[in-house]
């Protein structure tokens, strides 16, 4: 299960090295584990996103009771900044819906930041801004490696589309 920059940084490096000559049954695992990282780290930017809108609207709120107006706009800042993931978690979407446990992980690296959001004291300036700086460069970084999967992702269904077309992959591939 990929929980981590860092390990999504290794299967980027690991999937680099395709080839007409990879095999179709390797092509295939680094699609499912480029799918579930993609799944993981959409949903971490979406979060993030929430995050730093929360802790935007904090550091300029003039009440006095800042959680509760926090809460108070909370369906609108869903409304308004939910991004949603990037990928189908339909039922047969079997490397989606494994991706999908992940989201349920409290300690998953990818969403701490945000547990320290959801615990902060919101009343406290200096914590809203540290957090803010924490935030927003992992957020922009998960950006990055979102953009990285995709791209490997459509260099590996290439790669299996070339070897359908020159007969080296079958489709009796899958049922085997």
């Amino acid at each position: 299960m990929i929980d981590s920059v860092e390990q999504i940084e290794d299967l980027l490096r690991t999937t680099q090295s395709i080839t007409d000559t990879t095999p179709t049954s390797t092509l295939r695992r680094w699609r499912n584990e480029l799918v579930e990282a993609s799944v993981a780290v959409s949903y971490a930017i979406s979060i993030l996103g929430l995050d730093l809108s929360l802790l935007d609207r904090a550091a300029v709120s003039t009440r006095d009771d800042i959680l509760q107006d926090l809460v108070n706009e909370l369906p609108q800042i869903l409304g308004d900044e939910w991004v949603g993931g990037g990928w189908s978690l339909s039922p047969d979407a079997s490397a989606s819906v494994g991706a999908a446990s992940l989201l349920t992980d409290q300690d998953a690296e990818l969403y701490a930041l945000h547990a320290a959001v959801a615990g902060c004291d919101f009343t406290d300036p200096e914590v809203v801004r540290e957090l803010r700086e924490r935030v927003d460069p992992q957020h922009v970084r998960l950006h990055q490696l979102r953009s990285q999967l995709v791209s490997r992702l459509r260099e590996v269904q290439d790669a299996v589309r070339r070897q359908y077309a020159c007969g080296v992959a079958s489709v009796d591939d899958w049922l085997t």
